[in-house]
């Protein structure tokens, strides 16, 4: 079942989450299961809003993915999701739109 997913990362800054993008391959390499991401900051904290397949196909990109860049990096930060189950994932066509 489609999940909703809010995932927390306290004092992440633009800059550490733009080096995370890269080192996961975010905007090159599709997400297996991954259906839509949004970001924005409140205060020192990075959000993210994401649409998966299941929670077990974030758990794999956090797993096998975002945790190791976030090791290479250097980046000490708790990923915090919260799931919800989805009613609805409407994507009318692929988009991205980065501001940096």
């Amino acid at each position: 079942m489609a999940v909703i997913v809010h995932v927390v990362l306290p004092g992440i800054t633009s800059d550490q989450y733009d080096a995370i993008r890269a080192e996961v391959g975010w905007l090159t390499t599709v997400r297996t299961g991954g259906l839509s991401h949004t970001t924005w900051w409140e205060g020192r904290d990075c959000h993210n809003l994401d649409a998966w397949e299941d929670e077990g196909t974030f758990a794999t990109f956090g797993s096998d993915r975002l945790g190791p860049a976030m090791a290479k990096l250097g980046i000490e930060a708790e990923v915090s999701p919260t799931f919800y189950p989805a009613h609805e994932v409407y994507l009318p066509k692929a988009l991205t739109v980065v501001a940096s």
